[in-house]
């Protein structure tokens, strides 16, 4: 079945928004997600002998209460570009290619080895890492009317990308991002990443030309408790600010009992010196935390500017052009620090100015959830916080974190609405198999990584696409019980990564900190990226700015960087298109593609093997070989002064702008 069918058959233009309840629960009700885990007995079913795991018999048995058969497993072909791009963001290479169909080794055991190699490279902690980028609205600029710079930033981003490459505990990833500072550690090294893990809290998108009054406060606030609560627990509580959620039991009480929390805290985002008129990037030095350099020293804000350009005056000793490049100080990060312990008052109707009582610190009394632990009257609570949110009997936390997982390597959750597992939200298509995972994952030491490759040696993962059975179509067009696989649509990111990987000029590591410029103040400087889109390094590597993102973001559905999003709502427009056929990017790949290729292969077949193997990650059939041929041979290259490098380009772009390309089958 050829591609552009398998696209028009699953109809992959699919809205999963939010299904809204018609009307407030009723008091004293909760949501499905509020009752305790509990461990599901998984039914037999006649597809038992199919089963690899108790993953695949909890998919078997929904199957049969609908006589669906189960697709049989997708080729090898298929599975080593689907592992690859689904734990790398990039394809196999043609070496990868060949090891795996040649393997002789069981199917199981062969693509065992493939997941392993590829959990164990650097490039996953890149691939999932971004997927956590998206929960934790990350971005290298501020947004709003002084879109200032995040100059540092970066040193959250790499620890996200640390994070999943070194599997980190999910409960430890929890506690470092919201209590980094407060936590104990062996080495000094460990206690700085920790303080850098805190960055999570500051990354919002704040009006910093307000400055930093009490509306300003209260704003920071409620995007922190907005990107923790749905981030980590799938639940808005921000909802609550100026009144009772309309449909979730929480309670503005308990919102102001959470506020009081980061309330309590001091939030170092490092925005710009208020003298940096040129925008060369100098930050306000009480505006960061210092990483410490031992274990004992308090974290504590930067209290000296090092030498450089702070003032127009300064900027004239270098005869008003721009000096050197700034210096990123090796000490200095984005971060929180615990502050003077506070209850936030209760703010009616959320204006800051209009002030009711102040509910004590962590007095959160969310019906169906656990009790918060008490908070010492001289801590902030996040600490604590931390902890009532990474505890195993929390009913949501492990929940969420299995769904997102699952949504990246099927393209759907099993709760589609994977922000929000409140009444507002979808119910799990497998409430039993999403039970039965959180269990796995939290006695598994909270281990993502043996939760994916639990997941991918699953029949369920390895299906075949194939969407011929005009009987199961009809009963399960969306294919909701999995008796098929789902072609997924890649994101901007392996897309761009993937292209500069095939020609060959992907930098695998990372640019020089210092990237972003600019003050951001409109009518001064405004914040710029000093790498493009056309630059070699990997798309996560780019900087997110704010309201100036590049085109092509938006054109591949880059999500809003100012808010949590943990699914890319997925579009099939004719820009896309547009941008293989005319993109300078694809162009000038196509060119290096081509290169690669007459240098690598000695006749017009081989060099049309290689180019199907590199871009499809498949062999070329017999007639794809000819109508290659054909097609070269064909072209008008009178005058060219490159005729075979034109023919070879023009076929390399042509393989470049192909659904099978786009897509993971």
């Amino acid at each position: 079945m050829k591609v552009a069918d398998s696209v028009l058959a699953l109809g992959l233009a699919i809205s999963l928004g939010p299904a809204f309840a018609a009307e407030p629960p009723g008091v004293g009700e909760i949501p499905w997600s509020f009752q305790p885990l509990k461990r599901p007995v998984v039914d037999s079913s006649k597809y038992q002998h199919w089963a690899l795991n108790d993953l695949d018999r909890f998919i078997a048995a929904r199957l049969e209460t609908e006589d669906l058969r189960p697709n049989g497993n997708a080729d090898r072909t298929t599975l080593i570009r689907r592992a690859a791009l689904d734990l790398t963001g990039l394809p196999p290479t043609p070496e990868e290619f060949d090891r795996f169909l040649r393997d002789p080794a069981p199917d199981q055991e062969a693509f065992a080895k493939v997941i392993d190699a590829y959990l164990a490279s650097p490039r996953f902690g890149e691939r999932w890492g971004r997927h956590w980028l998206d929960v934790a609205r990350y971005a290298d600029s501020v947004g709003r009317t002084w879109n200032a710079p995040f100059v540092y930033a970066w040193r959250y981003r790499d620890w996200v990308i640390d994070a999943f490459n070194n599997d980190k505990s999910y409960q430890r990833f929890i506690a470092e991002q919201i209590a980094g500072d407060l936590l104990p550690a062996k080495s000094v090294a460990q206690r700085r990443e920790q303080v850098i893990a805190t960055g999570f809290l500051t990354l919002g998108s704040i009006a910093i030309n307000m400055g930093v009054n009490e509306g300003f406060v209260l704003d920071q606030v409620d995007d922190q408790i907005d990107v923790t609560t749905r981030g980590f627990l799938g639940l808005s509580i921000a909802c609550a600010r100026c009144h009772d959620h309309k449909y979730d039991p929480v309670s503005q009480m308990d919102y102001y009992a959470m506020a009081g929390i980061f309330y309590s805290s001091w939030t170092y985002s490092g925005t710009p010196h208020v003298s940096d008129h040129a925008g060369y990037g100098y930050v306000d030095p009480e505006m960061l935390v210092r990483l410490p350099k031992d274990l004992t020293s308090k974290v504590d804000r930067v209290r000296e500017v090092p030498g450089g350009i702070h003032s127009m005056s300064d900027l004239r000793q270098f005869g008003g052009k721009a000096p050197p490049p700034f210096e990123i100080m090796p000490d200095w990060a984005m971060g929180v620090r615990d502050g003077k312990p506070v209850n936030c008052e209760l703010r009616i109707g959320g204006e800051y100015w209009d002030r009711d009582v102040a509910p004590p610190r962590g007095d959160i009394r969310i019906p169906g959830l656990p009790d918060f632990p008490d908070i010492p009257a001289d801590r902030s609570g996040r600490l604590e916080l931390a902890e009532w949110i990474g505890s195993p009997t929390h009913p949501l936390t492990a929940r969420v974190a299995v769904n997102r997982i699952w949504q990246h390597l099927f393209g759907r959750g099993l709760v589609e609405t994977v922000d929000n597992f409140g009444f507002t939200g979808r119910e799990p298509s497998h409430p039993d198999l999403l039970d039965h995972l959180a269990i796995r994952f939290v006695e598994n030491g909270w281990s993502t990584k043996k939760l994916i490759r639990e997941i991918m040696l699953s029949h369920t993962y390895q299906l075949s696409g194939d969407a011929q059975k005009t009987a199961a179509i009809e009963i399960d067009p969306d294919n909701t019980l999995y008796w098929r696989a789902n072609a997924r649509r890649l994101e901007l990111e392996p897309i761009r990564d993937s292209i500069l990987f095939i020609a060959g000029d992907l930098n695998n590591g990372a640019p020089e900190p210092g990237y972003v410029a600019g003050n951001g103040n409109r009518g001064r400087s405004a914040v710029r990226g000093e790498i493009g889109f056309d630059s070699p390094w990997r798309t996560i590597y780019l900087p997110v700015l704010r309201d100036r993102l590049p085109d092509e973001f938006g054109t591949f559905d880059f999500p809003d960087p100012s808010s949590v999003a943990g699914l890319r709502h997925v579009t099939t427009a004719p820009p896309q298109s547009l941008f293989f056929m005319n993109s300078r990017f694809v162009e000038d790949a196509a060119y290096r593609t081509a290169d690669r290729i007459l240098t690598e292969t000695k006749s017009d077949e081989a060099g049309i093997e290689l180019a199907y193997k590199l871009i499809l990650c498949r062999e070329a059939t017999s007639d794809e070989i000819a109508d290659a041929e054909s097609f070269m041979r064909g072209l008008d290259v009178a005058g060219l002064k490159d005729p075979e490098g034109y023919r070879w380009a023009t076929l390399i772009q042509g393989l470049f702008s192909t659904a099978e390309f786009r897509y993971v089958l």
